[in-house]
């Protein structure tokens, strides 16, 4: 009885050595565990741009891009203002545009029916975009009218308006609506100048005429050459129109 009760024993322990396997085999293997996305070059490439390590380049804009509405209306236009600032109007050209802002044409027909229209928006912003918001700067705060001058100097040179300025008057001479406008900005620069000076004291038409002697001075100096600072002639004209005879 004994030897056929251990004879039993091994049997059964054998059966369960025998039948683990089985049973192993049937229960479903564990899924490895998955790469962070983060660390595929693919997947990389794929959700944010290029593998790590490597330089990613310009994305151009194309007709039916999504990425045309990246750039608004007034990218254009500092665009354009900036080449205009360079090189003048002759040097303001789509494909300058295109190749200053890394797009192609696609972006600028979403802002634009057409390159003469571009061109008037671009005269329309000199004078009721930009002027005024330099004169907007200049008058805010309880500043004395000289200092607020002054302002205005100090905000046109730190936005190169200067040579902007420059830029539209030769335009002017060619074309009916950059010639428009800069005569609208000059409006609203010589009303802002003529309170100045009232509020100097002087009258009516004796500030009126210091209005147009100071814009004229500041036009005149944009050609001047020389090692004279351009800030130097306004500066100086402007010490002497403010200075009350007697």
């Amino acid at each position: 009885m004994p030897s056929a009760a251990r004879q039993r024993a091994a049997t059964k322990a054998d059966t369960r050595s025998a039948t683990l396997p089985t049973k192993l085999a049937a229960k479903p293997a564990a899924k490895p565990a998955a790469k962070p996305a983060s660390t595929s070059p693919a997947a990389v490439s794929g959700a944010v741009g290029d593998p790590v390590g490597a330089p990613t380049p310009r994305r151009r804009v194309t007709v039916g891009d999504s990425g045309k509405d990246r750039l608004g209306r007034t990218d254009w236009i500092d665009a354009g203002a900036a080449i205009l600032r360079e090189s003048g109007i002759t040097g303001v050209k789509l494909a300058a545009l295109t190749a200053r802002l890394g797009v192609s044409i696609g972006s600028f027909y979403h802002h634009f029916t057409s390159f003469e229209q571009y061109l008037g928006d671009l005269a329309d912003h000199y004078s009721v975009e930009r002027v005024r918001f330099e004169l907007d700067i200049a008058s805010a705060g309880k500043l004395g009218p000289v200092a607020r001058i002054r302002r205005l100097g100090t905000v046109s040179l730190q936005r190169d308006t200067f040579r902007l300025d420059q830029a539209m008057r030769v335009w002017a001479t060619m074309d009916a609506r950059a010639e428009i406008n800069l005569r609208r900005a000059e409006a609203l620069v010589l009303v802002f100048l003529e309170q100045a000076f009232r509020d100097l004291g002087f009258g009516a038409k004796d500030a009126a005429l210091r209005a147009r002697i100071l814009l004229s001075v500041n036009i005149a100096a944009l050609g001047a050459d020389g090692d004279k600072p351009h800030g130097d002639y306004f500066k100086a004209a402007l010490r002497l129109l403010a200075t009350r005879p007697g």
